[in-house]
């Protein structure tokens, strides 16, 4: 029978001595009022009558399993006043919690090992009691002490048996235990015992002017009655709780996610059957379990399986049927999330190919132009099959179908892990490419693709080479409206066919790109900066053992009334092709300056300012001399140049002089975006600087230990050279305290701020001084 609770080696090492206590006590109950019989066989009965009433009350003390009804059962000892023979009076009752254990429990072994610690706490509050009243202390002192002591014996041997996982987490510890439950309880023990036995010692016999009656029998049933109400009374809300939260899951559970049902459908019937465990698993309930069966994905039967600990009430028939509810509820709500996914999948896919189909692209543009980061690019690319009517003449529909297929395969297979790939039409193709920096970028992957497409292979047993038209138009900006991207590469991809059709290449595919919205960007940003137009956003570089800002990154920003936000990267793409980067670089440092200028007046202590440069613009047929010039006329402020590390590869000797000079004139060096790419060593000893940028790639993965690694061998370095390292790239608290772990003291992140403008900024400082972190 104990096997239905699924003890461990230890739990059966435990047990099994009070089981056997139990047993002998049952026995030494019976023997006892066959060779003893008792004072008043009527207490003793009604006492047990009494037990067996009040079986289904429990007085909760905290989050424990804890034993069933401890403080109903020993109100009812005390009630019963055993002076002599406490032994037998002890086992009797035992009886009557025996009978009532194994009716709630519904397990003879569990029953008994509830008796076997009954029987120690009980002849424990016997003892105490009575020594106490022999002593004189007051009544109701006495019950409390006695059955604080029996309350200490029962949950110290429950304690010993769970290993002292009494913790919320079900870890070693207490917290699970309320004291002051307990300590109600044991009032509340007290508190009946003490009336109770005044009415019958006291009230009764004054009222009736004798002082021979006793009414115990009648008050120990009186006090059964209450408690058989209030049980009734408990069990009545356990079924409207019960029935809530039926309720409430068949409202949660609907709306959650596939991935997330299952966890939503465990923690639910936990909750509602209040189980000690609740899981979804492959196999059928066991002993001391109840399931029921459920299927959360197509074809695979599971089971709901939940579970109490020994010592808690079992779970019944009626929590049964409230966890076959939540199953079907599950199981209905998988069912038709499977439907619906199965009808938008048909909704927006192409039946042949098994690609998105124009509607799908078409949310698929929208979401890729609106959730690209603000210096991300995309591009569209617009693919035709070239003569795919005459092969459908020539061969047949199904060879024109299986180049399809074919085509579709290898677009899956050629683009990004974040890129999308449709078929729009009959013979025509569109991929929305992400993450893109550059037009040339772009072009390179739409080379590649269309090289993929073209490789040779068999149809009906003949081999084929497929050849493609495609236009491509990339945008460096968020649009305004996504679609005129595909208009462009739609045309672009056209003025390839008419470049065949008049007399251009006929054979190999080919590539278009959208020049004219090359030309239109190239305008706008000529525009803005001629004109003056840029703004500047502020980033917080911050000491993290101060927990204080020391300087800020100054960043480009532009946003065209007409196009919108363009990227940093394509403003210094189109800055550079237009010959304007210098012009935009004096720009930037002159406005950035401006504003170190107003940082520095509000709190001294933000004393610095960096500037993204190219290597070239420092020497001095560039910004030599101006930025030299701007560090001399900003005495309070420092200037920082931060310098990518990949420009230095291409390093001269005379751009190394240009770089001393620069320091001796004041300007901070900085390299910037170290561990990106192919970094090497030899940048950090070749070139002379006073910072060192950590990319961000190098603390994705803070949890691999060679990461770790390497920024603590690189703020060595910093350390040993004099170097000021930061780290990028910090967007949580845990990632900080990996950096404070590591030795690295500057940092620079999202955690600690995302670029503000300038008024943004100055309200920060204003608001919050130099603190690193605001909520």
């Amino acid at each position: 029978m104990v096997d239905r609770f699924k003890l461990s080696l230890f739990d059966r090492m435990f047990v099994t001595p009070f089981i056997v206590l139990a047993m002998v006590v049952l026995v030494y109950a019976v023997v006892g009022v066959i060779v003893t019989p008792p004072d008043s066989w009527t207490v003793e009965l009604v006492t047990v009558l009494g037990c067996i009433m009040c079986a289904h009350l429990r007085m909760p003390i905290g989050r424990i399993s804890g034993l069933p009804m401890l403080g109903v059962a020993v109100t009812l000892l005390a009630i019963s006043r055993p002076a002599s023979e406490y032994l037998l009076t002890v086992a009797l009752w035992s009886v009557g919690l025996m009978i009532s254990q194994t009716i709630v429990l519904r397990s003879v072994a569990i029953g008994l090992y509830v008796v076997g610690i009954s029987f120690v706490g009980g002849v424990v509050f016997v003892v105490v009691h009575n020594e106490l009243t022999r002593a004189g202390v007051w009544q109701f002192v006495s019950y409390a002490v006695a059955s604080a002591c029996y309350f200490a014996v029962a949950l110290l041997l429950e304690f010993i048996r769970a290993r002292g996982r009494w913790g919320l987490d079900q870890k070693f510890g207490l917290s699970a235990l309320s004291p002051m439950r307990l300590g109600a309880v044991v009032l509340l023990v007290a508190l009946v015992s003490t009336l109770m036995n005044a009415v019958d010692s006291a009230v009764i016999p004054w009222l009736e002017h004798d002082p021979d009656v006793r009414l115990t029998p009648a008050v120990i049933l009186l006090v059964a009655t209450l408690f058989l109400v209030i049980a009734q009374r408990l069990r009545f809300r356990a079924v409207h709780r019960r029935l809530s939260g039926v309720v409430t899951a068949a409202v949660e559970l609907p709306w959650a996610t596939e991935t997330g049902l299952r966890k939503a459908l465990e923690v639910r019937a936990q909750m509602v059957l209040q189980a000690g465990e609740a899981e979804v698993r492959d196999e059928p309930p066991g002993p001391g379990e109840i399931g029921a069966p459920v299927r959360l994905e197509p074809g695979v039967d599971e089971y709901i399986v939940a579970s109490r600990r020994l010592g808690a009430l079992p779970l019944g028939r009626e929590e049964e049927q409230a966890l076959t509810a939540l199953a079907h509820m599950a199981s209905e709500t998988a069912r038709i999330q499977h439907d619906v996914d199965s009808l938008e999948r048909r909704a927006n896919s192409d039946p042949l190919t098994g690609l998105p189909n124009y509607g799908a692209f078409q949310a698929a543009l929208i979401d890729a132009n609106e959730n690209r980061s603000y210096h991300s690019g995309i591009a569209v690319l617009f693919i035709d099959l070239d003569n795919f009517k005459k092969l459908n003449d020539s061969r047949g529909h199904h060879t024109g179908d299986e180049l399809l297929k074919a085509v579709a395969d290898r677009l899956r297979g050629s683009v990004g892990g974040r890129d999308f790939v449709s078929r729009i039409g009959g013979d025509e193709f569109v991929a929305i490419l992400t993450e893109l920096q550059t037009v040339a970028q772009s072009k390179e992957l739409a080379d590649g693709i269309i090289h993929e497409i073209g490789r040779p292979l068999t149809l009906d047993g003949q081999e084929f080479r497929p050849v493609v038209s495609a236009g491509l138009a990339f945008s460096g900006h968020r649009e305004i409206d996504a679609q005129l991207l595909v208009v462009d590469a739609d045309r672009s991809m056209l003025q390839v066919k008419r470049s065949r059709r008049q007399g251009g290449p006929a054979e190999g595919s080919s590539v278009s790109i959208a020049s004219h919205r090359s030309t239109r960007t190239n305008d706008i940003v000529a525009r803005a900066i001629t004109e003056d137009r840029l703004t500047l956003a502020f980033q917080p570089i911050v000491s993290i053992d101060q927990g204080r800002i020391w300087a800020f990154e100054a960043l480009v920003r532009y946003i065209d009334p007409e196009l919108g936000p363009i990227s940093p990267s394509s403003l210094v793409a189109r800055a550079k092709s237009l010959g304007l980067m210098d012009e935009l670089t004096r720009q930037i440092i002159v406005k950035a300056m401006d504003a170190a200028e107003k940082f520095h007046a509000l709190e001294p202590s933000i004393a610095c300012m960096t500037v993204n440069l190219e290597l070239g613009q420092i020497g001095e047929e560039h910004l030599g001399p101006f930025i030299r010039d701007v560090a001399k006329s900003h005495p309070n402020v420092s200037l920082c140049i931060e310098l990518n590390e990949r420009s230095l590869r291409s390093v001269t000797d005379d751009l190394r002089r240009e770089a001393e000079v620069m320091q001796d004139a004041g300007v901070i060096i900085a390299l910037d975006d170290y561990g990106s790419d192919d970094s090497s060593v030899g940048a950090l000893v070749r070139f002379p600087m006073d910072i060192l940028k950590i990319d961000k790639s190098l603390i994705d993965d803070l949890g691999d230990v060679r990461q770790r690694e390497v920024i603590k061998a690189l703020q060595g370095f910093g350390d040993n050279l004099d170097y000021t390292m930061i780290v990028e790239g910090i967007e949580s608290p845990d990632m900080v305290d990996v950096m404070v772990a590591l030795g690295v003291r500057s940092a620079q992140g999202y955690y600690f701020g995302r670029p503000q403008s300038f008024r943004q900024t100055m309200d920060r400082i204003r608001s919050h001084g130099t603190t690193a972190v605001i909520s």
